[in-house]
Formats: structure tokens, sequence, C-alpha cells
């Protein structure tokens, strides 16, 4: 199972004075750019170089400068930026969040947990002032680590509290999904899935193509009476996720499977010579999946 990534918040910037003769609103203003690492990365580094800046600004600085790291891969820097922001700013929710996940994808989970423990510590739903932004979940981050260290049961509880906090985070509903799929536990998978897909009817491929595994593999392991419907869901939601990726190898097979077990043979047939020879699609269902 993929980790999950980062649900965080940009550098914040916007709205803080530059003093005249140091740090430009440019600089500010390149700092807290979107989607650009290399602007923000020399934007910021221009803010921390102003000594006249106070010692919060520096550390959202930090912050910001240490995601952009993190967009173009570096994590060693980005955790010794994210380490500088805590100097200055202990109390900084972002800084702990960001550096777990930073840990985490380093496949360090205990120093992840222990980052994103103090993150929920000082505030378990830190929110930015930019416009549009989004809250850093560090409930639900804490439960993909504690996900990531066999430790279901605990990784739960922590989604359960990142949806009690923020009934939006879509993703929260997935990660239960696929513990529920480890237990083999169908019935509780199929029900977080339906409950994302209602509130997200435009819910990306994977999460149909899941919620069709988990149908499917209802129907084939049911001991009592089978309903014959769970089949013909199954192969909706595989054939939603190929409507939505026409490349995903991976539903192609999968509704193949299914369509053979109605006993649709000439159909099966189709959908695996159109999966041969295709590479699988590797999708990352933690990104930016809200």
């Amino acid at each position: 199972m993929r980790t999950m990534g980062r649900l965080t918040v940009a550098c914040l910037l916007i709205g803080l004075a530059a003093p005249a003769l140091g740090a430009s609103r440019q600089d500010h203003d390149d700092c807290n750019a979107g989607n650009d690492p290399a602007r923000n990365i020399a934007g910021c580094t221009r803010v921390l170089g102003d000594p006249s800046e106070k010692a919060k600004t520096r550390s959202i600085a930090y912050v910001g400068r240490g995601l952009a790291y993190l967009d173009k891969g570096d994590r060693d820097s980005a955790i010794a930026d994210f380490t500088d922001a805590i100097r200055l700013d202990p109390k900084n929710a972002h800084a702990y969040n960001d550096r777990g996940l930073a840990w985490k994808d380093k496949g360090d989970h205990d120093r992840a947990l222990a980052d994103l423990t103090a993150a929920i510590a000082i505030n378990p739903l830190p929110r930015s002032d930019l416009p549009g932004s989004r809250f850093a979940g560090a409930y639900f981050n804490r439960g993909v680590v504690r996900q990531a260290k066999a430790l279901p049961d605990l990784a739960l509880t922590d989604f359960g509290e990142a949806l009690r906090l923020d009934p939006s985070l879509n993703i929260a509903y997935y990660a239960r999904a696929e513990i529920y799929m480890a237990r083999q536990d169908t019935e509780h998978a199929i029900a977080e899935l339906d409950e994302m897909i209602r509130r997200k009817p435009d819910s990306p491929a994977f999460v149909y193509y899941l919620r069709g595994v988990a149908r499917y593999d209802s129907y084939m392991g049911a001991s009592a009476l089978i309903d014959p419907e769970d089949l013909k869901r199954a192969i909706a939601d595989f054939s939603e996720a190929i409507r939505q990726g026409p490349y995903y190898t991976e539903a192609y097979r999968a509704r193949a499977m299914a369509e053979e077990t109605n006993g649709e043979h000439e159909l099966a047939a189709a959908d695996l010579a159109k999966a041969e020879g295709r590479d699988p699609i590797r999708f990352n269902p933690r990104e930016g999946l809200q």
C-alpha cells in the first residue's frame, strides 16, 4: 500500500511586511509562490538572509523552503530546514508535520511518528492564512505512519479523528478501506468506499478499482446466499476505473476476471487482450486527493 502524499500547507508570507532595506516584497512573493520550487527556494533564501526579519517570519520561510526541497526530492535539505523552523518557533505545528512526512518518506517511521505526535500536541489541524489553503491533517498523516508500522488499530483511530476534525478529508475513507481490505473485511471496506464516492462522485479511478475488488472478493467469498448483483457492481466499478484511465491495466484484468466468472467469456478475452503488453499504471492515491 502506498503512503500518503503530503497534506500540508505552503509557505505563509502573505501579509507580512518586508523591510525597506532587507528582503523585498518580491522576495516574500517568490518564497510563497506555488508549484515553482526553484523560485520558492531563491525567494525564501533571500528572506532568511535578512537579519531584520522576525523569528516567526523566518520560521515560516524555512518551512516554505523545506517544502520546495521536498518537491525537488531533496529530503535531507528539507529536514534541515524544518528543524531550523522548529528552532526559531517551537510552536510551529506545520514544521513538525512536514518534518514527520519527510522522515516517513525516508523510511524512518519512528522519527516520523514522534514529529507528527508533536504536531498534534501543538495543533492537530493547523491552517494557513493563505486564501484557498487547506488544513494540514496531522492525525491523518500519523495514521499513515502507523499503518506503515503495522499498527492498523491505531491507524484507524487516527483516521477517525482526522475525519472528525475535517469531514471533507475524503482520502481517510480510502485509507480505512485499505486496512479493512488487508483484513479481508470486504463489508467494511465497501462501506468506506461507498461513503467516499457518495461525498466525491468524481473520485479517481483507483477508488472505483478498489471498490470493484472488494465487491468481487465479497461475491467470491460469500458462504451463504450469494447476491449476483455484487458481481455486476464489481464489473461496473472496473468499467468506471477504465473509463477514467483507459490504460489502467489492472482494471482491465480485474474486469476480465469478473466477466469470466459471470460467463461473459468473449468480453473477458477482449479485456485481457487490451491489457496485454501494457505497463501497469502506478497510482499514488495519497497525492492531491481531497
